[in-house]
């Protein structure tokens, strides 16, 4: 970073925040217990499966084979959950998928809704756009709900608010 201008409007706010993150040391212990018992989890997990190589590449394979063909998959869905009586709302975007849920929202007569952990929620800052719109969401989601009290968006996608932690409480 030394030397360089980084102009906030156009240059990617990560290399300041990981700089501020690297720098503390509360934080980086945060985040090594995690790792550290995600990797124990894993490690007992793999030892239970004599043939989990196999498993993670037919699960590679499956997974690059669904996202090849998406479009078959995302239609098959909308006619299976149509004909279980659910509703399927395409989006173009963003903006369309605010305006979708905000419509539905106001199209109950409610003014509240209750979300589950979701990063697409995240991703389109729909928390951000409901409240505009005089709608009141509320995480069911702990660490979720521990960062909207906050009005801070989730720091790790499994662990929404690690860098909370017992003795910073």
């Amino acid at each position: 970073m030394k030397g360089m201008v980084l102009d906030p409007k156009t240059s990617p706010v990560f290399p300041m925040a990981a700089k501020t993150a690297l720098e503390d040391t509360q934080m980086r212990k945060n985040v090594r217990h995690a790792t550290d018992v995600i990797q124990a989890k894993r490690a007992r997990v793999v030892g239970e499966m004599p043939d989990w190589q196999q498993l993670r590449e037919a699960g590679k394979q499956i997974r690059q084979h669904t996202m090849e063909h998406l479009d078959v998959y995302l239609e098959q869905f909308e006619a299976n959950c149509t004909r279980a009586g659910g509703v399927v709302h395409w989006a173009r975007d963003a903006e369309e998928a605010r305006k979708i849920v905000t419509g539905l929202v106001k199209a109950s007569g409610s003014d509240e809704v209750i979300k589950i952990k979701s990063m697409t929620t995240e991703e389109i800052h729909l928390n951000e756009f409901l409240e505009k719109n005089g709608i009141e969401s509320v995480e069911t989601d702990l660490g979720e709900y521990i960062q909207q009290l906050d009005h801070e968006p989730p720091y790790h996608i499994v662990f929404p608010a690690m860098h909370f932690h017992h003795h910073t409480l």
